[in-house]
């Protein structure tokens, strides 16, 4: 553009009202442009909106160093081309651009500023992230962000300016794409990058004023629809902020608890904690008639635990005239309104101890910091919890201690404890393993609500996020009844009900009733009852008790006839315990209840390592290597002056081994030898030797000569397994983990997600494996049958996958799982030396 035509842009008439240091910071913003010729486009256009088309032209730049000198702030440039731009503009540098910058995002009309966004997204050289009609919209408030990140004066003004309100008013006057303008408004700020350090991820902070909570409150409808559409917004990080201030964010928080997503429910339910129980109840109650009844768990839960809530869903109840109630939704609030009437009435608490207040300074001090931490991150409560959860003797005077500070779910919070897994917490999880001290703490709060009592004997905690591992609230609440003095009036048909049901859970609850005269009354009622499933879990129960002429129901009855094998029904009853936990998960996930028992029609009896070394001694780990005279070292090399052959890893006592406790064709006595050369390598070695009953034994020289992974010698290896010393197993119970290949999947068409509700199972045991299903590792494959398609078999023989058996499992083995397999036939006919050796490694 000539000289002349430079001038005329420049001392053009502006808008009125626009100040002339506006007129300067644009041109100074804008100045790198005069390098390739393109600045008085710019300038008119971002100052009077002339020439929309200019963008078009900006296309060819937008890789260009002048065109990033204007597309960014914060950067050092090379000399020579700062050196060029000022040669153009007198007077420009970088930091004289930067302060430009801070005041045409104060003082620019919302027109500008809508024209310089557009203007910076044209220049921009990043890809795009969003469709390119709106993305220009978080361009201009990044680049807002970035400017105001020098911590002057002039940026606190620029920030107090940019509410939500400003930004709604540039959407519009810029054509952003949205259902209105403050749609468009709150896309842009709740967007998130998933490089945790890009500024966009900075927006969030434009929703903490005062300014941006009324905003939030006018279009609370807005922002529900905002984070619950599109993927690449982080609703999480934006509840979060609502939750640092409940009291400005009530009816947002209100409605984000009963959102699409469960973690943003759960942080949305924390933030209201902490808001009075009043308010709290106007703000959730519209939603019992409108939230999908999956996401009314807990604001439900929430309800029962304020003053006037129930009556907000009894409300609910009764003024749906013109729209009846559909039956969840309607369950779920009966259901909420029964629990409540439980602490009510005669036999609605039993005697309590009085709550003893703290004297330990460091734990009050412990104490105040966790509660101060959770009220904007409730998480920030539970890391390390149990190793202070030990020194409290009733967990009452946490519940006491959050009162105080002024939460008002109180009860509940610290309900939750025994039901939440926090990674990190020293020691197993609360919910894993319940000790009779964790369940003297609970019982006291339990006693005083017997709503939460009721809620928890109900089964798994309803509200989990669904990718959580469920938690077993039936089980641990038993396990916290037993301490009661005596069973509350009120949950007696609850407990009878599954004390003579079919569940895994009878039995526990059998034992809150105890052995005296009321528990064989019940069972006696039942007894000659009418109910199949009652009389037969009655007989069990009064057979139990030793009751003259009851006889007990076969084993495995509970799974209905024809459902396990023969061989598995014979399982003891904390075994079987296992099984019937995965079909309780498995049909709460929807699985049809033929499906599931046709899966557990597969199940198989091993034996396996438990926690704390229980069970019987079967066998010893490492040496010696006790070997007849005549059978020659396993893997020895004919080589003269090699030492290689296999290295000895379990001795086994078959006689020690319950002939129930696998369903596999095991030597009634003998030793069996199980060796292994774990070296990682794709040759891995190993076999089996048996040696029957009574044959002389003698001690055998063992210095094999191989790699192996993570030790120095296979001497190293063999220490340590020498120092871990018997092995003992017990009874367990195995499904299919690996997997599954077409042929499962057709006769099984949920074997994928089944396998995965059986992971679930576990309580810690099982580095040794006799019988049963292989491990799953990495999805590697099921090993076993993998057996038949082995290359380096020693000997020709045609074999099916349903041949073999797994015959042990050893995942003791740093970053990997030995597996010991051979054919069922050959192990009937004692043919160890058929023996297969197999690792699934990943170091």
């Amino acid at each position: 553009m000539p000289h002349h035509e430079t001038e005329k842009v420049r001392n053009a008439q502006l808008p009125t009202g626009t100040p002339d240091d506006l007129v300067s910071a644009v041109r100074t913003c804008l100045a790198p442009l005069k390098v390739p010729n393109a600045f008085d486009g710019a300038f008119g256009y971002v100052l009077h909106g002339t020439g929309p088309d200019v963008l078009e032209g900006l296309d060819d730049l937008r890789s260009t160093l002048c065109a990033r000198m204007v597309s960014r702030t914060g950067v050092t440039w090379p000399d020579d081309d700062v050196a060029a731009v000022a040669e153009a503009e007198p007077g420009w540098s970088p930091d004289a651009a930067g302060a430009a910058r801070l005041v045409v995002h104060r003082d620019a009309p919302v027109d500008v500023l809508a024209r310089f966004g557009h203007l910076l997204d044209a220049l921009a050289d990043t890809a795009p992230d969003r469709p390119d009609s709106g993305r220009w919209l978080g361009t201009l408030t990044d680049d807002m962000l970035t400017a105001s990140d020098a911590r002057t004066p002039l940026s606190g003004e620029l920030r107090t300016r940019w509410a939500p309100d400003l930004l709604s008013e540039v959407a519009r006057a810029g054509g952003a794409p949205g259902r209105t303008p403050a749609h468009a408004a709150l896309a842009t700020l709740t967007y998130y990058d998933h490089d945790p350090g890009h500024s966009r991820n900075a927006r969030h902070v434009l929703l903490d004023s005062a300014a941006a909570a009324a905003f939030l409150a006018r279009h609370t409808d807005v922002l529900t629809e905002v984070l619950t559409a599109p993927e690449d917004v982080n609703s999480l990080a934006v509840v979060y902020r609502c939750a640092r201030h409940p009291e400005r964010h009530v009816g947002p928080l209100a409605a984000l608890a009963v959102g699409e997503y469960h973690t943003p429910r759960g942080v949305a339910l924390s933030g209201l904690a902490w808001i009075d129980g009043p308010r709290q109840v106007e703000a959730l109650r519209s939603h019992l008639l409108t939230a999908a009844p999956e996401r009314l768990a807990g604001v439900l839960a929430r309800l029962a635990d304020l003053d006037g809530g129930v009556a907000a869903v009894e409300d609910a109840l009764e003024t749906s005239e013109g729209r009846p109630l559909d039956a969840e939704r309607a369950e779920l609030l009966r259901r909420t309104v029964e629990r409540a009437a439980l602490t009510r009435g005669p036999g609605a608490v039993v005697p309590l101890p009085a709550t003893v207040p703290l004297t330990d300074e460091d734990l009050l001090t412990e104490l105040d910091t966790r509660i101060a931490a959770a009220r904007p991150d409730r998480d920030r409560f539970w890391p390390g919890v149990r190793e202070w959860l030990a020194r409290v003797p009733d967990v009452r005077v946490l519940r006491d201690a959050l009162r105080q500070a002024g939460a008002t779910d109180a009860d509940r919070w610290v309900a939750t404890l025994v039901i939440t897994r926090r990674a990190g917490a020293a020691g197993p999880d609360i919910a894993k393993v319940l000790t009779p001290e964790d369940a003297e703490r609970w019982w006291p709060l339990s006693a005083e609500r017997p709503d939460l009592v009721d809620e928890y004997l109900g089964g798994f905690d309803l509200d989990r996020h669904p990718d959580a591992e469920a938690v077993d609230t039936t089980h641990l609440m038993l396990s916290i009844l037993r301490c009661f003095p005596e069973i509350p009036g009120n949950l007696t048909p609850r407990l009878t009900s599954i004390a003579l049901g079919a569940s895994r859970h009878r039995r526990a609850a059998r034992r809150v009733f105890g052995d005296g005269p009321d528990a064989r009354a019940v069972a006696r009622a039942a007894l000659d009852g009418t109910g199949e499933t009652a009389r037969a879990s009655a007989a069990e129960w009064l057979a139990g008790l030793d009751e003259p002429g009851v006889v007990a129901p076969e084993p495995g009855w509970e799974f209905g006839e024809g459902v396990l094998s023969p061989a598995t029904r014979t399982l003891p009853a904390e075994t079987l315990w296992w099984l019937d936990r995965f079909r309780a998960q498995a049909l709460e996930r929807g699985f049809p209840a033929a499906d599931v028992d046709r899966w557990l029609g597969q199940a198989r009896p091993m034996l396996r390592t438990a926690p704390g070394g229980k069970g019987p001694v079967v066998g010893r780990l490492g040496g010696p290597l006790m070997l007849p005279p005549d059978v020659p070292t396993p893997g020895a090399s004919d080589e003269p002056g090699e030492n290689y052959h296999h290295q000895l890893i379990l001795t086994l006592d078959l006689s020690a081994v319950p002939g129930e406790g696998t369903d596999l064709p095991l030597p009634p006595d003998g030793t069996l030898l199980l060796f292994a050369n774990a070296d990682l390598e794709p040759w891995l070695v190993g076999g089996a030797v048996y040696v029957p009953a009574g044959v002389p034994l003698r001690e055998r020289e063992s210095s094999p000569d191989y790699v192996i992974y993570d030790y120095d010698s296979p001497e190293d290896l063999d220490a340590e397994l020498r120092g871990i010393g018997d092995l003992r197993l017990v009874p367990g119970v195995s499904l299919p983990s690996t997997p599954p290949d077409d042929e499962m999947l057709d006769r099984h068409p949920h074997a994928e997600t089944l396998r995965d509700v059986w992971s679930d199972q576990t309580d810690g045991g099982g580095d040794w494996q006799l019988g049963g299903y292989a491990a799953n590792f990495d999805d590697y494959g099921d090993p076993v049958a993998g057996s038949a398609h082995l290359e380096d078999h020693d000997h020709d023989r045609d074999s099916h996958p349903d041949d073999w058996v797994l015959l042990a499992q050893w995942c003791g083995f740093p970053g990997g799982i030995v597996f010991w397999t051979i054919r069922r036939q050959d192990l009937a006919e004692r043919r160890f030396d058929r023996v297969e050796v197999q690792m699934h490694a990943n170091p």
